[in-house]
């Protein structure tokens, strides 16, 4: 059994069902997967990193299905909205506003102490949330146990400073783009915080909220240049489904037709192919 080094440093066996099973989850056909199962196997070296692997795969799916290559960069795509400088909570505000919320990113609230900087402020009906986002550039990095304890005591003071009470239901929500720690995810379920992040609730989690309303980040796209890329999210282009509605910028950028068609395309496949909950 080889073992390989993950993004966090751990040093685990290469588990190729859990490649296949990540492979599965974005629509590529079993030969395919089969296809890249061998690659990898025959690339393997002792302390090969995930991130080697996923090339390796990622390489072989953008040559055969653009779409099922998006959706297998979905998680570095939403890491690359932040090397580009888009704030992850102005994403995320975006899948809130989706949904039915009224949103505003950047607001002070004041608390029964102190005022608080709240990333996203989202209401719909008698509902009202307050969203910290931590975002993190690569993978590997999780949120621990004492950035649940701080939101919760920011939470707190803003409850009990809070004026506008009349029917209201507030709630602390803590979004991360990457994962909890186990004691995160403990102490969030005890202290009444909902919890966000990659694969986390089992319903609910950041992937499957993008995946079930089909709100795919440009960065998505794979035949974008990074140029091309910070041109868009400069005009406040950051989803596929405003690309769609908007595919006129494309011709600002003189991005050659051909190559603009096969944009649109992926855009169109990835807004309407959601996935059912």
């Amino acid at each position: 059994m080889i073992e390989i080094t993950k993004a966090s440093g751990d040093i685990v066996p290469f588990d190729a069902e859990k490649l296949r099973r990540s492979l599965k989850r974005v629509g590529t056909q079993e030969n395919l997967i089969n296809q890249i199962v061998n690659e990898v196997y025959a690339a393997l070296t002792p302390g090969m990193s995930t991130r080697t692997i996923y090339q390796i795969a990622f390489r072989i799916l953008r040559s055969k299905s653009r779409i099922s290559a998006a959706k297998y960069h979905l998680k570095r795509a939403i890491m690359h909205l932040g090397i580009s400088g888009y704030p992850f909570e102005k994403y995320f505000s975006e899948l809130l506003s989706y949904q039915g919320y009224q949103v505003q990113t950047n607001q002070t609230i004041r608390g029964r102490c102190v005022s608080h900087e709240v990333d996203v402020l989202a209401k719909k009906d008698k509902e009202v949330i307050f969203v910290e986002c931590k975002y993190h550039h690569r993978a590997g990095i999780k949120c621990d146990v004492t950035i649940a304890l701080y939101f919760k005591a920011r939470f707190t003071d803003i409850q009990e400073g809070y004026t506008d009470l009349t029917d209201k239901t507030l709630a602390g929500w803590l979004v991360t783009n990457t994962r909890f720690s186990s004691d995160a995810m403990q102490y969030g379920r005890c202290a009444g915080l909902h919890l966000i992040g990659w694969d986390y609730p089992e319903t609910g989690s950041l992937v499957e909220i993008i995946e079930t309303t089909g709100l795919y980040p440009i960065t998505c796209i794979s035949n974008l240049t990074k140029g091309e890329l910070n041109r868009l999210i400069d005009n406040k282009v950051v989803l596929c489904k405003s690309l769609m509605e908007s595919p006129d910028i494309l011709d600002q950028l003189r991005i050659p037709l051909a190559r603009k068609n096969s944009i649109l395309q992926q855009c169109k496949i990835l807004c309407e192919h959601i996935k059912s909950v």
